[in-house]
């Protein structure tokens, strides 16, 4: 039985993310002297919602705890994104997610807006900041920019297949720096739950993860850094239980959630590329789940001598009322698979 069998998650169901903008808010100054407390408040935020709140670049920052709906943290001078993710459950008990997004600047000046890419050496891979949301409409996942560059100046996009709806599609992908770019899915395989994406255009230095040779052994030390909802963004470890099975992929032991799907899966010792999060036995929490294996995702690699140029729009969705479906302003992170079985 494959693994599709046992898929508890809607994940046909696109529609059923499409939100009316968000309510929620980021109320406070945006702009304080140096050494001095960011003090943030959360407005228009359902009363039952889950609050989230990060800040990028994390490092040196310094949070407070704070009761619900406030958010203050220290942290040297400079620029700063503030997010806030207020989750609900909706009426057919999907998730609704509403986010909100604020610059802070701490001491003199302005803020950049061209942030430097973290990765000023673009020769050396540079793993972590080569993971990235990928949008398709309103559903969101993660994706891994994949090197070397390609012979014609494109860069090859790795994410799940769960995450696309096919060859053509059109898509975006948002760097950690801020920077967007268009994307294409060129490659779809459905068993090991894999998709190869190319960029539209020649970029000269993005950050990028290298694909690992082989699959990993039992017992290799991995880890990911997913846009998945329970922490984002957050470095989680564990290890391959088992070899690859019939439908291309890898059982692992590692704590995932929504919008983790797609990502890259890294060995520790070597931050190679070695699987694609696809789906899991339980959320935000260290279980066993699955993901495209190395293997799979070389066999599916996309050669730039294959690339139809030829852009075909893709039809606009439509409303039952006949209104057109936007894809709004927000990231909406699609829900990971669950799956039930673990004899595979």
């Amino acid at each position: 039985m494959r693994w599709t069998s046992v898929l508890l998650c809607a994940l046909c169901s696109t529609a059923a993310f499409a939100q009316s903008p968000p309510a929620v808010r980021i109320a406070g100054a945006t702009n304080y002297a140096p050494h001095s407390l960011v003090k943030l408040k959360a407005e228009g935020a359902d009363a039952k919602a889950g609050l989230l709140w990060r800040v990028y670049p994390s490092a040196n920052v310094q949070r407070a705890t704070n009761p619900r709906g406030v958010f203050e943290f220290a942290a040297p001078p400079g620029t700063y994104e503030v997010e806030l993710l207020a989750i609900t459950a909706g009426p057919g008990g999907d998730l609704v997610i509403d986010e909100a997004r604020q610059t802070i600047v701490i001491g003199p000046g302005t803020p950049d807006p061209k942030p430097t890419p973290p990765n000023p050496d673009t020769t050396k891979p540079n793993p972590t900041q080569a993971l990235g949301k990928i949008r398709f409409g309103n559903a969101g996942c993660t994706a891994t920019v994949v090197g070397p560059r390609r012979s014609d100046g494109k860069w090859d996009v790795l994410t799940a297949s769960h995450c696309v709806s096919g060859v053509g599609q059109k898509g975006t992908l948002t760097l950690k720096d801020g920077r967007t770019f268009g994307i294409k899915v060129i490659t779809h395989d459905k068993t090991p739950d894999i998709a190869w994406c190319v960029t539209d255009d020649a970029v000269a230095d993005l950050p990028f993860a290298l694909l690992a040779e082989k699959n990993p052994e039992v017992g290799t030390a991995v880890w990911h850094m997913g846009y998945g909802i329970d922490k984002p963004g957050n470095r989680e470890e564990g290890s391959i239980t088992a070899d690859e099975n019939g439908d291309g992929q890898l059982r692992m032991t590692l704590s995932v959630s929504s919008g983790d799907s797609g990502g890259g899966i890294f060995r520790v010792d070597t931050s190679e590329l070695v699987a694609v999060v696809c789906c899991t036995s339980g959320m935000a929490q260290k279980v066993s789940m699955w993901g495209g294996s190395t293997e799979s995702a070389r066999k599916a690699r996309p050669k730039p001598t294959s690339i139809d140029e030829t852009w075909t729009p893709v039809p606009i969705p439509l409303m039952s009322d006949g209104r057109r479906v936007t894809g709004g302003d927000e990231w909406t992170p699609l829900p990971i698979p669950i799956r039930l079985t673990l004899n595979k």
